[in-house]
């Protein structure tokens, strides 16, 4: 019943490498650090969303 864009799926990518406390991407508290997810991965958010939708990236279904 959500209507909002942050409710949503648009893409998906399932990563070789799960985020990595060493790296920053996790807090001491465990939660997602997103300021460094994108900065160290920004070429996996620019693939995501490459247009036309590359063969690795899920789409939403229909």
């Amino acid at each position: 019943d959500a209507t909002g864009s942050s409710r949503r799926v648009a893409r998906a990518l399932i990563l070789d490498e799960p985020a990595s406390l060493a790296d920053g991407e996790i807090t001491d508290k465990g939660y997602v650090n997103q300021r460094a997810v994108l900065e160290r991965r920004a070429h996996l958010v620019k693939h995501l969303h490459a247009d036309p939708v590359p063969d690795d990236v899920i789409p939403p279904s229909e």
